[in-house]
């Protein structure tokens, strides 16, 4: 059983989370500009497989986003309407996939500023 300070601040970190995905969701598409500033004019084949795969990823992981938001959302209303209820095994597991999902947002935007500087 968790305390209602616990359970207050695991409700705290859900928002945490949800605002830091609704700044990823941002940054995505930031780069989905770049990356049509980028395109037009390119014509080689190598140059024009990259511009698919980000615009194909970006897509993607703003789905992804999208889902994750969804599921924070969810776990945050299930932890208010049952308090008392053991919240910490899919809170961790939140945790788990979100580090996972902006390790790999980070990654590819750091792939794409390599890929638009060659």
């Amino acid at each position: 059983m968790i305390t209602a300070e616990q359970h207050l601040a695991l409700i705290e970190e859900c928002k945490i989370w949800h605002q830091t995905l609704a700044n990823y969701k941002q940054m995505i598409n930031e780069l989905k500009n770049e990356l049509y500033l980028f395109a037009p004019g390119k014509t080689e084949h190598k140059t024009l497989e990259g511009i698919e795969h980000f615009h194909n990823q970006f897509h993607i992981q703003l789905i992804n986003v999208h889902d994750l938001k969804h599921e924070i959302k969810h776990h945050v209303t299930e932890a208010e309407r049952h308090p008392n209820f053991g919240h910490r095994i899919p809170h961790h597991y939140l945790k788990e996939k979100l580090d996972a999902l902006l390790g790999f947002i980070d990654q590819l935007k750091a792939d794409f500023h390599l890929f638009i500087l060659k």
